[in-house]
């Protein structure tokens, strides 16, 4: 059979702790690439959080622009506006002539009225 003398032994012992040696090593190392790894993967969440946010307020922003262009500053509807304005000014003023010819009409003062006269 095999005989194992001092030097194979100091060879199998070194050979061992070398083995030891790379496992701690490759322990450790993994240890920390794991830990990397969890960190990163924090900081992909707070960065999809961060975006989830920004992407929020933007289509709201879109949302807004989009009600101001389609619906308030619209050419269709500012000239239905502009029209019922003008159609208000244009009563307005008719109402106004009307009134002052009335007002014009009665100057202040009352013809006498007689004693039978109701």
């Amino acid at each position: 059979m095999l005989e194992l003398g001092p030097r194979e032994l100091v060879t199998l012992g070194t050979v061992l702790a070398g083995l030891a040696a790379t496992w701690g090593v490759l322990k450790t190392t993994i240890r920390g690439m794991v830990a990397d790894l969890d960190e990163s993967k924090k900081e992909r969440n707070e960065l999809n959080t961060r975006l989830d946010k920004v992407e929020a307020r933007m289509a709201v922003a879109i949302s807004s622009i989009d009600t101001m262009a389609n619906d308030i500053l619209s050419p269709q509807i500012l000239k239905k506006q502009s029209e019922r304005d003008g159609s208000i000014e244009e009563r307005l003023r008719s109402l106004e002539k009307q009134t002052d010819k009335l007002s014009s009409m009665h100057n202040g003062s009352h013809p006498p009225v007689g004693k039978g006269e109701v």
